[in-house]
């Protein structure tokens, strides 16, 4: 930690550089220090290794103290204050929360604000409670990750851990992490766009230095998409889902086997119109090749052709196969439960509704028109030939069913 009190509870902030090396020695060796959390005993380490901080004495932990802060997460934290201060932001250091019994590492007090500089890997459920502590007492969060996390695999495609997603912001339409960087002294925005597999997304990214960029420029920001960019990745991620489905472990993956074996055919020849792109089909962990073949040969196939259904009767038949654990779904403290599943069955809805399988009618009401095909040869999955129209959906199945010899090293 970087800020301590003396028994009067006056406090003393190293991140601020008040005093000098030789008056920090004669105050360590002159008064006590306590932590503001527990009211323990701290000690004042004035080291060469790592920025001079306070530590704790011993045993037990301070409740307040969720982990170790390495000389990165130090560095980190004391950039950040001084970055919000010279930004001229009323901000507050390691601010202790009575109501939520909490310390951020920063507090903007005038916003209602908590800012966590994250470096060390926890069980997303653990940042979850943190957040949902803050929410509780009014108090938004915002998650600045540490930018060893920030793992690219290809030019869009990035791994991200459940920790990663609950850290998260939803509050400007798609998901955004932010990283920062001590080293560099520089942020990263991380935009996502699609999920591919339970860790893989294809996202964007944006950088911006410490020194140029403002607060509210940084969580304003976005990086910019072309919706066309995604299609390669799309085909190539389709094609190792029917070449090789059997690295799929789920409970789902292993419910539609059954049934399509039953009916002679194989879960390798997936509907065309299922693992495509859709909006904010990253609120479902499930790959979507999976829980969109589900909703074809398990929903759609109830209604008959030219009769319609509702949106809430396919929200509510997929919530019973969500509480089942067949499919799992991704959840966020910003968002009411629920809402992100709508959200994602409604983007998907409306990519069928651009490859006229289904017609919008009023009330979120559709007409099914012709039922997607599971094939039993691969020949016939690339026989159709789909219009081009510029549509993205419509681009992607066009492609994977014009080309038989993809690349297989893309995702894997």
């Amino acid at each position: 930690m970087l800020t301590a009190s003396t028994i009067n509870g006056s406090l003393l902030n190293l991140a601020d550089r008040c005093f000098s090396l030789d008056e920090l020695r004669k105050l360590r060796r002159s008064t006590p220090y306590y932590c503001p959390g527990c009211r323990e005993r701290v000690v004042m380490k004035l080291g060469e290794k790592k920025i001079w901080h306070f530590a704790h004495q011993g045993s037990p932990p301070c409740e307040m103290e969720w982990e170790r802060e390495s000389n990165y997460h130090l560095t980190g934290k004391q950039q950040l204050y001084n970055w919000l201060r010279e930004d001229h932001q009323d901000v507050q250091l390691e601010h202790v929360l009575i109501a939520s019994n909490q310390r951020p590492d920063l507090f903007l007090p005038s916003s209602r604000t908590a800012v966590e500089f994250q470096c060390a890997s926890i069980e997303a459920r653990l940042l979850t409670k943190r957040s949902h502590d803050y929410n509780a007492t009014n108090i938004h969060v915002t998650w600045i990750l540490g930018a060893k996390r920030l793992k690219r695999i290809y030019s869009l495609i990035h791994n991200l851990s459940a920790m990663d997603w609950a850290a998260a912001s939803h509050h400007r339409g798609s998901p955004s992490i932010y990283y920062y960087c001590p080293e560099e002294r520089t942020f990263a925005n991380l935009t996502i766009h699609y999920s591919l597999t339970p860790t893989k997304f294809i996202c964007t990214t944006t950088y911006h230095s410490a020194s140029t960029t403002s607060y509210f420029d940084l969580f304003k920001s976005h990086s910019p998409f072309t919706i066309h960019e995604s299609v390669p990745i799309w085909f190539k991620q389709k094609q190792i889902w029917r070449q090789n489905p059997h690295g799929e472990k789920s409970f789902i993956y292993y419910f539609l086997r059954k049934r399509l074996y039953l009916s002679g055919k194989s879960i390798r020849f997936f509907p065309s119109e299922a693992g495509i792109p859709s909006s904010q089909n990253y609120w479902i962990e499930t790959p979507s090749y999976l829980w969109q073949t589900w909703i074809i040969i398990c929903f759609l196939s109830l209604t008959p052709q030219n009769k319609s259904f509702s949106m809430q009767s396919l929200i509510n038949a997929f919530q019973q196969v969500i509480d089942a654990t067949l499919i799992k779904v991704r959840y966020s403290p910003h968002m009411v439960q629920g809402e992100g599943v709508s959200a994602a069955l409604k983007g998907y809805v409306d990519q069928l509704i651009r490859l006229k399988v289904l017609k919008e009618w009023d009330n979120e009401r559709y007409e099914k028109l012709y039922q997607p095909e599971v094939h039993q040869q691969v020949e016939q999955c690339t026989k159709k030939i789909m219009k081009f129209s510029g549509n993205l959906c419509e681009t992607a199945t066009f492609v994977e069913r014009n080309c038989k010899h993809p690349k297989r090293n893309m995702v894997r």
